[in-house]
């Protein structure tokens, strides 16, 4: 299984004009209506690769939705809104022995039968709860 990385990041000056910045306690701050953040965070979004045929297949509304012309493709749907409902934009690689010595819980849901693998976990829970599919550094 490959594992994908963001291939193109907007400039940071170009994100952070986004935000309205200002110092209080010698600490700079950055803040954002929230309908501007919507806005960052499809710019952002614009650097992640979606696998079209795994999103698809995932996904049956979103076949659908691109099979009636609906929507444009995986990729528009993931930036619209599937980012925004905890879609995965394509099969995310677990590190097994890390997840599930991180997530104790998730070992012993594992035990009990609650779950197969880290990956099942992950993909099912994990991901819309913020668990992380392995150590990032």
């Amino acid at each position: 299984m490959t594992e994908k990385n963001i291939r193109y990041l907007s400039p940071f000056d170009n994100l952070k004009s986004q935000f309205v910045m200002r110092s209080a306690d010698g600490e700079v701050w950055a803040s954002l209506k929230y309908a501007d953040l919507e806005k960052f965070l499809r710019l952002m979004l614009l650097g992640i690769d979606v696998d079209e045929d795994w999103y698809r297949t995932s996904y049956p509304d979103v076949d659908r939705a691109i099979r009636s012309g609906v929507v444009e493709s995986a990729k528009a749907h993931f930036i619209a809104s599937g980012y925004f409902e905890g879609r995965l934009p394509y099969l995310i690689a677990v590190d097994e022995e890390w997840y599930l010595s991180t997530y104790e819980d998730i070992r012993e849901a594992i035990r009990a039968g609650t779950f197969s693998s880290a990956e099942d976990h992950f993909v099912r829970f994990g991901y819309r709860e913020g668990r992380l599919p392995g150590k990032l550094f």
